[in-house]
């Protein structure tokens, strides 16, 4: 399981029972902003980047992921598929999110960034994905800006 929490400008990547903290990177309200996450269960090692800029590397010691994933977007869970509690759901906008099984090269992170031509992710593409709305979701088309 890899979740994020933020808490007091930080954000958490929890892999399994364990988690590391970064601080708030240069987030700006009422932006469009990218966060990715990247964890290579070989190595152990886990990075944030934030609007295409990478952060220092830790580690988290975990074995791969096996069996029938469930991918929860917008809620922390509790318990694997459950435990839900409303003050701990996400509020806000989101849109372009992809999961790969393989840790993206910073050239592929860039061209995300970027939104060029990139590898739609191989687990979860946004484009292609099938969802449940639960209670108050509105979904359009994500407003780009004009230059």
């Amino acid at each position: 399981m890899i979740q994020w929490h933020k808490i007091k400008k930080e954000k958490q990547p929890h892999i399994r029972d364990q988690k590391t903290q970064y601080r708030e990177q240069d987030y700006k309200p009422n932006m469009w902003h990218s966060v990715c996450t990247t964890w290579d269960s070989s190595s152990g090692l886990v990075q944030l980047w934030f609007d295409g800029r990478p952060s220092i590397r830790k580690y988290i010691t975990s074995e791969a992921i096996r069996g029938s994933p469930m991918i929860i977007i917008g809620q922390e869970q509790d318990s694997h598929g459950g435990g839900f509690d409303l003050k701990q759901c996400f509020v806000g906008m989101m849109s372009d999110v992809h999961m790969w099984d393989y840790t993206l090269s910073p050239c592929e992170m860039q061209k995300y960034v970027d939104d060029l031509n990139f590898t739609p992710g191989n687990l979860l593409n946004w484009s292609a994905m099938e969802f449940q709305i639960i209670d108050k979701v509105l979904i359009e088309d994500k407003l780009m800006t004009c230059h």
